[in-house]
């Protein structure tokens, strides 16, 4: 009986992460897809304000879209979102073209790789799933029950990876952008850090990911200083 009982609870969970999980990171693309368009059209235009207007509706879609992010369970895809919003943000900040566009472009290629883990994140899931299907054990059904929940240190370490690009972006900006406007972008980012880390319901992955953010956002205020000469 208590076979019987696993082999069917372990068969409930395979059948709902067969078609649920890939319907949810179908729509997750699609909108990732959108906001790419968005991101893209933002980058290809001469004028600033018109870049603002296609900023606004790619962050628009990708903060109402949170849930469908979410039921899709990539963890990889939910760090590059975070990092595209906020360079989404900062460009939306920005007083010339030229910084508006090295933000986007950080953007963009966050939202690429989006699209990319979600890829990813089906093609494992769908992989797996048919695996269980084959084998059909109960060893195979305590594997995967035990093993759904990445460990925390696997979690931290892609964070980690991650924002590396976050780094080389921010140091991007640090050298080619003016001190005042450089400064301000990395400001907001601190402090945005600074107020999600102040949140009760933070997951572990979301409190090293600010945590981690807010270190490196503060070494290039460092860098930065005070701008006392107003460049």
């Amino acid at each position: 009986m208590k076979t019987l009982h696993v082999m069917l609870c372990g068969l409930a969970i395979l059948l709902l992460s067969s078609f649920a999980p890939s319907e949810a990171c179908n729509y997750a693309g699609s909108n990732m897809n959108y906001v790419k368009a968005r991101t893209q059209e933002a980058l290809n235009t001469d004028d600033i304000n018109k870049a603002r207007f296609y900023t606004y509706k790619a962050i628009k879609v990708l903060q109402t879209s949170t849930n469908r992010f979410d039921d899709c369970g990539c963890k990889d895809a939910e760090v590059n979102i975070e990092e595209s919003l906020i360079n989404l943000k900062a460009a939306t900040k920005s007083t010339s073209l030229n910084g508006t566009r090295i933000l986007l472009q950080e953007a963009l290629q966050q939202i690429v790789d989006a699209l990319d883990a979600f890829e990813q994140h089906e093609m494992h899931d769908t992989a797996f799933t048919s695996k269980d299907f084959a084998m059909n054990t109960e060893v195979e059904v305590e594997k995967k029950l035990t093993t759904i929940k990445p460990k925390e240190n696997e979690l931290y370490k892609q964070i980690d990876i991650s924002l590396i690009s976050y780094s080389k972006s921010i140091n991007t900006v640090v050298d080619s952008v003016s001190c005042l406007e450089a400064r301000a972008f990395a400001y907001n980012i601190f402090v945005q850090c600074e107020q999600q880390l102040l949140k009760s319901n933070l997951s572990e992955g979301k409190k090293y990911y600010n945590l981690r953010t807010k270190e490196i956002t503060e070494k290039a205020l460092l860098r930065l200083g005070d701008c006392g000469n107003g460049k």
